[in-house]
């Protein structure tokens, strides 16, 4: 991916937050597969904050 589609997949995912925020209870259906759980646990680690390449790797 670019960094234009990872902007404007970061875009969708933020809306859909804020919709989750929003309107209490909504559900977008996205799957929480192995790789948004991946992502997750890397945020909630900190380590994004210092990684200068792809944190999932290829």
């Amino acid at each position: 991916m670019t960094a234009d589609d990872h902007r404007k997949v970061a875009q969708w995912h933020l809306k859909q937050a804020d919709l989750h925020e929003d309107e209490g209870g909504y559900k977008c259906g996205c799957p929480a597969n192995d790789e948004n759980s991946k992502i997750i646990e890397i945020v909630n680690s900190g380590v994004i904050e210092e990684d200068l390449s792809c944190s999932l790797g290829g």
